[in-house]
């Protein structure tokens, strides 16, 4: 996971000077954030299957769910923290390559465990999206890890607040497509408009 092999060589699997550390980036925007899986909890009833995947928005999640009688799969290590505790969560955590920035789990071994498993609704992160060209992050590995979560899950729900828009980094996750509910803060007309003709349910918390 060190390297991304080329024809004729490798290549770093993101830009290190655009990856930002999990500890700083949970503190901005902190209330968006907080609002934005508060409104999340709307789609989930006990006795369901979610998926938690890491970042900075949707670890909040796990603070809310906590007490519910749910499963969480999840490959972030706050997450973990957060549930490992709790009298009425299932926790299964897929492992895998620890990536520190983020304090995630990725790459093979955690999309078997992702590839193993069905939810109801996954609750996705991202580091940046835009309306013509859908989601994307730092990690290209983190990325195909991501895309594992997807495919096993029946509705995916993306967490992501006002200030990711327009943000594109080296990792395609996805298109509008591969989405059915996004949840932000702050959202244009136009924006919803044209998400909505993607097939896509804007939620503004």
């Amino acid at each position: 996971g060190l390297l991304i092999r080329t024809h004729g060589g490798a290549i770093l699997p993101e830009n290190t000077s655009l990856v930002r550390l999990l500890s700083n980036t949970l503190e901005e925007r902190k209330d968006e954030k907080y609002a934005i899986c508060k409104s999340a909890m709307q789609f989930i009833e006990p006795g369901m299957n979610i998926i938690i995947d890491a970042g900075s928005t949707t670890v909040h999640l796990a603070k809310l769910v906590n007490g519910m009688g749910v499963t969480v799969i999840t490959n972030s290590v706050p997450v973990l923290q957060e549930l490992m505790n709790s009298e009425t969560v299932e926790l299964l955590v897929a492992g895998g390559i620890l990536r520190k920035p983020s304090l995630s789990f990725m790459g093979a071994p955690a999309s078997f465990v992702f590839d193993q498993i069905h939810a109801d609704v996954l609750f996705l992160g991202a580091s940046g999206f835009s309306i013509e060209h859908g989601l994307t992050c730092t990690n290209i590995i983190e990325a195909e890890t991501k895309r594992h979560m997807i495919r096993n899950a029946t509705k995916v729900c993306l967490l992501a607040d006002s200030s990711k828009l327009g943000k594109m980094f080296i990792a395609n996750v996805c298109g509008w497509d591969s989405i059915d509910c996004f949840i932000t803060d702050c959202l244009s007309d136009e924006h919803r408009t044209a998400l909505a003709n993607l097939g896509v349910t804007t939620v503004i918390a």
